[in-house]
């Protein structure tokens, strides 16, 4: 019995030592987890000639990164996206999930292994240079502009287009030749040849143009900001370039890092591939009129604008914009029974970081909505951006030292129908 017993027991001790025996965790590998999900989040920004700073289309890219990844995914740094989940649903959306986060964490905590190369996806195509691949139309000033290495200047690039038919256009993408100068971007259209006449005036590439494109009723294609992305309209809805049209580049450069490049920004276009069934319009809620007074860290601004009583629509596409004084803007819709739809909210703004934003799904807009937009400024001396010590008052204006309070709305008329030759009447936009 007692040798039965001993038996028993060297047992039960051998099987709870092999119990607590702890268990080979096998650590992530670029190659078979942590590459694929750089290509599904990051790999549009971070490549060769984009914004990243470094790429991540490698191996040999990525390794040496590998802490700066960690620490920015685990804090939601990266990748940026700043409207804040539950107002508004984006396609689009660059939002890491718990496990894409903690797989990248166990990587670089493991040495960054680089895994087996036969386990690779298929490597995504960025030959052409543009997100969206090899546009139908490229356009770029004809000469390099240097702007002044201090202050801003607004110039404006006139393009003929060379189309002798009005095309529908599903997509453009910019790129700022030197992203150290460049401001922002807007595309605009000049449909009378307004624009030629102002560049013959004045010497050098392009022609100044604070406050506009200096031409009467430009249309627009959009625009590009830093952080945007490339955004593609669906299939029955487009911009209108109107027959003979110019396309002019309206490029806000604001020098901050030493002498500026010699800059030539181009725009790729991309055509509609059927006939779209409504126009893509702008509406902008603005507030022009505000004064941002000095030493206040949270002052609101508003706008507000009401669907007249003979329009409804659909709202496509949000796309906020402030400076460097910027700290939060909301966007909500008022419907006429009284509920309310909120559109976009950002509570953490960085200039850096924007973006035109396309929903999910087009949000309808009944005649008589209400759409409002609520923004605050930190005009203080512990805001780290504000860019005058002491503060002083901010009001409106074209300069990075201005502020500006607008988000842009992409709106399509209700009853337009472009299949049937039915235009919808828009004088209300104007």
């Amino acid at each position: 019995m007692a040798l039965a017993a001993a038996i028993v027991l060297s047992f039960v001790g051998a099987t709870r030592q092999r119990a607590v025996r702890p268990i080979a965790v096998i650590a992530p590998t670029f190659s078979k987890e942590v590459v694929r999900i750089f290509q599904e989040n990051c790999q549009t920004c971070h490549r060769p000639g984009d914004v990243g700073p470094f790429s991540l289309l490698t191996y040999a890219d990525a390794a040496p990164h590998a802490a700066a990844i960690k620490f920015a995914t685990q804090n939601r740094q990266m990748p940026p996206w700043k409207p804040v989940s539950g107002c508004g649903d984006f396609l689009g959306e660059r939002r890491l999930t718990a496990e894409q986060i903690e797989t990248i964490a166990r990587w670089a905590d493991a040495g960054a292994p680089e895994g087996d190369r036969a386990q690779l996806p298929s490597p995504i195509d960025f030959t052409s240079g543009w997100t969206l691949g090899d546009p139908d139309l490229t356009l770029a000033n004809a000469e390099a502009y240097t702007p002044p290495a201090t202050g801003d200047m607004y110039r404006c690039f006139t393009i003929p287009a060379n189309q002798t038919a009005g095309r529908w256009v599903r997509a453009i993408d910019i790129h700022p030749g030197d992203r150290e100068t460049v401001h922002h971007v807007i595309a605009f259209i000049d449909s009378t040849g307004e624009s030629a006449t102002l560049d013959e005036k004045e010497a050098g590439p392009g022609y100044q143009c604070f406050g506009g494109p200096g031409f009467s009723n430009p249309g627009t294609l959009g625009g590009w900001a830093p952080g945007y992305r490339a955004l593609e309209l669906p299939s029955d809805v487009a911009f209108h370039l109107p027959a003979n049209a110019r396309i002019v580049l309206q490029v806000h450069y604001h020098p901050h890092h030493g002498a500026p490049e010699p800059d030539t920004t181009e725009i790729a276009i991309y055509w509609s591939k059927q006939q779209p069934k409504q126009e893509m319009r702008i509406l902008p809620l603005v507030n022009q009129t505000f004064t941002l007074p000095p030493n206040d860290s949270h002052y609101k601004v508003t706008s507000a604008f009401t669907v007249p009583f003979f329009v409804s629509a659909k709202l496509w596409l949000v796309a906020p914009h402030m400076h460097l004084l910027g700290r939060s803007m909301k966007v909500d819709m008022t419907l006429p029974d009284g509920g309310n739809v909120c559109l976009i909210n950002i509570d953490d703004w960085d200039f850096n970081w924007q973006g035109m934003y396309r929903f999910r799904d087009p949000i309808p807009v009944p005649a008589l909505t209400r759409l409002s937009l609520t923004a605050f400024y930190d005009n203080s001396a512990s805001n780290w951006r504000n860019p005058n010590i002491p503060p002083k008052p901010v009001s409106w204006g074209e300069a990075t030292t201005d502020e500006m309070c607008i988000a842009f709305l992409g709106i399509t008329i209700d009853g337009e129908d472009l299949t049937k030759n039915l235009r919808a009447d828009t004088s209300w936009l104007k």
